[in-house]
């Protein structure tokens, strides 16, 4: 259980209750995959146009209500213009790519046909033309579609989305980098399905919809309404930051305070306080209030990064030093070296033999001074992943311990 006492999950980002099934289906992507069912209340109506101004950005940019009434994305391009460092290499990060359309995946365009056997069916998804064509065949008849949408970068995994009879549909298997191929969705019964149509995967409800394409693609929520014809993919700046088009009339007509953003309209996470930094990563990384609500529990929860934080013995929920940002950087690719984060561990421990009452820091580990995470943060494998995920309950690690829920 958190530090937090159970009045901070009064959070603005309401609770998710999810089912266990899509909790767990989305497990496979890269640390993004995020469904939402509960709808997040719409805030308060206001006047068009400059009034409506005054009252934005809201206290938190709510994403999954997106831009309200009278505001309007600008897009990343135009972003780019004042701050062309972050655009370039933002793009390259798994939240830039954290979603394409399938006929442009590098893991589908690479041409090689994938198939996966599922008892007597036989499933296949391969280029015809400009397609990405999925398909089950029975051994005397056969259901097709086209994947429209492949969620995830590929380092962990790849999930695609595709659309039958004006319903959209998670795919029943998903590729996976460590084997190179086709497997079980996580979440996905491994019983067999009734008819060939339940094998090419499950339907996506309207609000599960919502939840999914806002943590993968953006530019695409109108006044609460998903609009598919308009979307990006990818994580981009609007993502996280809310719609710019004020912030851009502001900074054309006003002189710009040097590290005033928040005087212009747009929505800076990085203000917020550790607490609420970590439920806004939540809504897509998972909070512990989503997980409480959900009722995951095991080894499920281990790539729920910020409810897994917040379990640390050393979280504080009024020290940035261990707020998500002060070890990640969204604007640049995430490290894996392990030593690329002893500088942050240093933050909060002392060196050794230094007072531990210096600058607020406690004792360093007795056991060594480098490659922290190593121990303290270990991997772990996500069975049906195929994937080690980094667990951010820091903590003393023994490999013979329960896994701490």
């Amino acid at each position: 259980m958190s530090k937090r006492d159970t009045g901070r999950r009064r959070g603005w980002w309401p609770g998710c209750t999810p089912r266990f099934g899509l909790t767990a289906s989305c497990m496979v992507l890269l640390f993004l995959f995020g469904f939402r069912v509960k709808q997040i209340s719409a805030p308060a109506n206001t006047t068009q146009g400059t009034a409506q101004a005054a009252n934005f950005p809201p206290p938190h940019w709510r994403r999954n209500f997106g831009a309200p009434p009278g505001l309007s994305y600008v897009g990343s391009q135009v972003c780019a213009k004042c701050h062309s460092s972050i655009a370039q290499t933002q793009v390259r990060t798994p939240m830039g790519r954290a979603a394409s359309r399938a006929s442009d995946s590098s893991i589908l365009s690479a041409g090689t046909v994938l198939t996966y056997r599922d008892g007597p069916y036989l499933l296949r998804i391969e280029r015809e033309g400009a397609q990405e064509v999925y398909s089950v065949n029975d051994g005397q008849s056969t259901v097709s579609a086209s994947l429209l949408w492949a969620f995830g970068l590929g380092n962990a995994g790849q999930t695609y989305i595709f659309q039958r009879q004006g319903t959209y549909y998670e795919s029943r298997v998903s590729f996976y980098n460590e084997i190179q191929g086709l497997d079980l969705t996580m979440g996905h019964s491994r019983q067999l399905p009734a008819s060939l149509s339940e094998v090419l995967g499950r339907p996506i409800s309207k609000d599960e919809l919502i939840k999914c394409f806002t943590c993968h693609t953006s530019e695409d929520v109108f006044d609460g309404k998903l609009q598919m014809d308009r979307l990006h993919p990818g994580v981009t700046c609007e993502n996280c930051h809310g719609p710019g088009s004020e912030h851009i009339l502001t900074a054309q007509i006003e002189p710009v305070p040097s590290g005033a953003s928040d005087t212009l309209n747009i929505f800076d996470p990085a203000r917020l306080d550790p607490a609420d930094l970590n439920d806004f990563c939540g809504t897509c990384h998972r909070s512990t209030q989503d997980v409480l609500e959900s009722g995951v529990h095991g080894i499920l929860d281990l790539r729920f990064q910020p409810y897994r934080l917040e379990k640390s013995r050393c979280y504080d929920p009024t020290d940035k030093r261990i707020a998500c940002l002060a070890c990640h950087d969204p604007h640049v690719d995430l490290s894996t070296e392990p030593k690329s984060y002893d500088s942050k561990c240093r933050a909060c421990h002392a060196p050794r033999g230094a007072a531990t009452s210096a600058e607020g820091k406690i004792r360093s580990c007795p056991v060594a001074s480098r490659d922290c995470v190593r121990c303290h943060m270990p991997k772990l494998e996500l069975p049906g992943a195929h994937y080690k995920f980094t667990d951010h309950d820091i903590r003393i690690f023994r490999r013979d311990e329960p896994y701490p829920d």
